[in-house]
C-alpha cells in the first residue's frame, strides 16, 4: 500500500477517518492525500452570455449576469481561501511524524474530482468519514456514496469513532462467496494480514435465498482454501435480510472491522446498491471495508 485518499469535509468524523488514515500508513509506509472539494451549486444564471428568463418569470440581463459572475467568482475565492486553512488546521491538529501528508483543495464536482483522483493518483485506500443517518451534506447519502463505494478502483474504508491506535483484530467478511470474490481477496486477505487478524467468513442465510448449510460451508470452505487464507472461521448465519444479519452477527462476535465485497446488483450484491448501503453504513459504528468486484 503505497497512496491513501481522505476526502474531508473538515467534520469531527472526516478527523476521525484522517487519524485511522494515519495509524494505517505508519504500519505500511504510505503516503497521505487530504483533499477537499468545493463545488459551486450550479445555476442557469451563470455562465450565459444572452439574456434569459429566470424560472419564476424575472429577466437576468448580460449586466445582472455580469454581476452574478463576479459575485460568484468572489465567493468561490473566499470559499477555496477558507478551505485552504481549514484543511492546513485539520493536517496539524494530528501528530503524523513519520507519515507524508500532502494536501489538496480543489473546485469540481465532489464523485467526478474523488473518482478522478483516485485513478490519476494510483490510490490504494479511501478512507472517508460518516456521521450516521444525515452522512456528509451531499457526500456519503444517497447517490453520492453509491457512485463512490460501486465505482472505486480500490478499496473504501469507511469510518466513524474515533479510533487513533487503529488496530482490528476480529474481522467480518461478507459476501455470497461466487468465484468472483476472488478478484477481491488478495486485498483482503492483505488488510488481515497488516494487523494480524482474524478473518470470519461469512454468508448470510435468509429466506429468499435459502441454500443449505452442508453446501454453503463447502463453498467457504473453498473459498479459503483457494486464497490461500489462515486464521480464519467459516459462518453460515441466518436472518431475514442481509443488512440486519451482517450487522447481527458482527455484534456477536464483536467485530473491530466489516468487510464486503460484491459484484453488482442482484442477489447479495445488492448490498451496494441504493438503501440497503446506507442501512449499513449509517447503522453500525463500526469501520466498514468495502470493494466493488469489476
Amino acid at each position: 500500500m503505497k497512496r491513501i485518499l481522505v476526502p474531508t469535509d473538515f467534520s469531527e468524523q472526516a478527523k476521525n477517518a484522517f487519524e485511522i488514515a494515519i495509524a494505517i500508513a505508519r504500519k505500511t509506509g504510505a503516503s497521505i492525500k487530504l483533499l477537499h472539494v468545493v463545488e459551486m451549486p450550479y445555476s442557469s444564471a451563470y455562465g450565459t452570455t444572452t439574456a434569459t428568463s429566470t424560472a419564476t418569470g424575472g429577466f437576468i440581463s448580460p449586466l445582472n449576469d455580469s454581476l452574478a459572475m463576479g459575485q460568484r467568482q468572489v465567493y468561490l475565492q473566499e470559499m477555496l481561501e477558507a478551505s485552504k486553512r481549514q484543511i492546513r488546521e485539520l493536517k496539524n491538529s494530528i501528530v503524523h511524524d513519520g507519515v507524508e501528508v500532502v494536501e489538496e483543495v480543489e473546485t469540481d464536482r465532489v464523485i467526478s474530482y474523488i473518482k478522478r483522483t483516485i485513478k490519476e493518483d494510483q490510490v490504494d485506500l479511501v478512507v472517508m468519514g460518516s456521521k450516521g443517518a444525515s452522512g456528509f451534506d451531499e457526500f456519503l447519502i444517497g447517490s453520492n456514496t453509491e457512485k463512490v463505494v460501486r465505482s472505486a478502483e480500490c478499496p473504501v474504508l469507511t469510518v466513524k469513532k474515533p479510533q487513533p491506535d487503529f488496530n482490528p483484530k476480529e474481522i467480518v467478511l461478507a459476501s455470497d462467496f461466487k468465484r468472483e470474490v476472488s478478484t477481491a481477496m488478495g486485498k483482503f486477505k492483505a488488510f488481515q494480514n497488516l494487523f494480524g487478524a482474524r478473518v470470519h467468513l461469512v454468508y448470510i442465510n435468509t429466506p429468499g435465498a435459502f441454500e443449505s448449510s452442508g453446501n454453503l460451508r463447502q463453498k467457504l470452505e473453498e473459498t479459503a482454501k483457494c486464497n490461500g487464507l489462515k486464521d480464519y472461521t467459516v459462518n453460515i448465519y441466518n436472518d431475514t435480510v442481509e443488512e440486519d444479519g451482517i450487522l447481527h452477527f458482527a455484534r456477536d462476535i464483536k467485530a473491530d472491522l466489516i468487510m464486503m465485497a460484491t459484484h453488482g446488483r442482484t442477489g447479495f450484491a445488492h448490498l451496494l446498491s441504493g438503501s440497503i448501503a446506507e442501512d449499513l453504513v449509517n447503522h453500525t459504528s463500526r469501520p466498514v471495508l468495502t470493494f466493488h468486484l469489476k
